[in-house]
């Protein structure tokens, strides 16, 4: 064989987005690394695939490169067809499973989640990858994810969700604040002004506004997070409040230095769910992985999402739920 399946996947990828350094974090190889594979495809097939100008316009695709594109789509689905099949002949979570999941889930179920699954299933060859919400579902989307944990809802076709844990918010304060003497907070009492955020694009983002019922607050001090642990050292030193999921609380709370003040009833939370394509060889493995998130609820001290009967809708609790956003 005078090319590889590697090769093809690149091939495939700067086709699809018109950008050898988009392709190159898609596929998660270096650009110089992912240029090499395609230069010793074009070297092998005697001529060149993309037009690459001067500018920072998107490649397009030659005549021969328009010629082997359905070939190559055709190569990698057969591929994936044979994966399939010997998915098929084993027992669930066993070989590899590559699992994407979002940044406000991630740090605080993966320390959990893999000593479980090491324990019960020791044969799971497991790749992780911590991903914003839009490319958890493209990746699963598009092959690259055999399955995804983020926060619902998922409208995108050709996705399937179970629900797993939900995770309710918490207002996070400084130490030593004074707010909300009475025990208790209602979510139209967060002051805008003084509301910390992660940065625009993260899922939590959006929901600690839902939640409060602000869309793009006015604050004193216009700084944001890249991550939560920052978001809480914000906090921490007195330079606003913030909501944080109880998920978090154990990790970003574990010295005690926020104070921490829950919403009044019915409570704000968001549903965590496992993700996977519609019709793919990997719900099993994502059902089964699925019921190993929901039995670490003990544990992360969050509740769990019973799984329903065929059929019939998970049952709702009092609760007010919010929306994913984007992560």
């Amino acid at each position: 064989m005078n090319f590889t399946l590697r090769q093809i996947t690149y091939f495939l990828a700067v086709a699809r987005l018109g950008n050898f350094g988009r392709a190159a974090e898609t596929v998660h190889v270096s650009q110089p690394g992912l240029s090499s594979q395609i230069a010793q495809l074009e070297a092998r097939l005697g001529g060149t695939l993309f037009e690459r100008g001067a500018g920072a316009g998107p490649v397009r695709l030659t005549a021969l490169g328009e010629r082997l594109l359905p070939v190559a789509q055709e190569l990698i689905d057969t591929a994936k067809r044979l994966d399939a099949l010997a998915r098929a002949g084993r027992s669930p979570l066993s070989g590899r499973l590559r699992l994407a999941i979002i940044p406000t889930v991630a740090p605080y179920l993966i320390p959990h989640l893999v000593p479980a699954l090491r324990a019960n299933h020791p044969t799971l060859d497991l790749e992780m990858h911590e991903i914003a919400t839009d490319d958890v579902i493209s990746g699963v989307l598009s092959h690259r994810f055999d399955v995804g944990i983020m926060a619902l809802p998922v409208s995108e076709p050709g996705i399937e969700a179970e629900a797993v844990l939900r995770d309710a918010f918490l207002v996070a304060l400084p130490g030593g604040d004074t707010s909300f003497l009475s025990g208790s907070a209602h979510p139209e009492s967060i002051e805008a002004d003084r509301l910390l955020l992660l940065a625009d694009g993260h899922c939590l983002r959006d929901q600690a506004l839902e939640v409060c019922g602000m869309r793009s607050p006015r604050r004193k001090l216009n700084l944001e997070a890249s991550s939560m642990a920052t978001l809480m050292r914000m906090v921490a030193s007195g330079m606003g409040m913030t909501l944080i999921p109880r998920l978090a609380l154990a990790d970003e709370n574990r010295d005690g230095r926020l104070r921490i003040v829950p919403f009044t009833e019915p409570a704000p939370s968001r549903d965590l769910a496992v993700v996977w394509r519609r019709n793919a060889e990997a719900e099993t493995d994502a059902r089964t992985l699925a019921e190993a998130v929901r039995g670490l609820a003990p544990v992360l001290g969050i509740e769990p999402i019973a799984r329903p009967a065929p059929g019939l809708p998970p049952k709702e609790p009092a609760r007010r739920r919010v929306s994913a956003g984007r992560s």
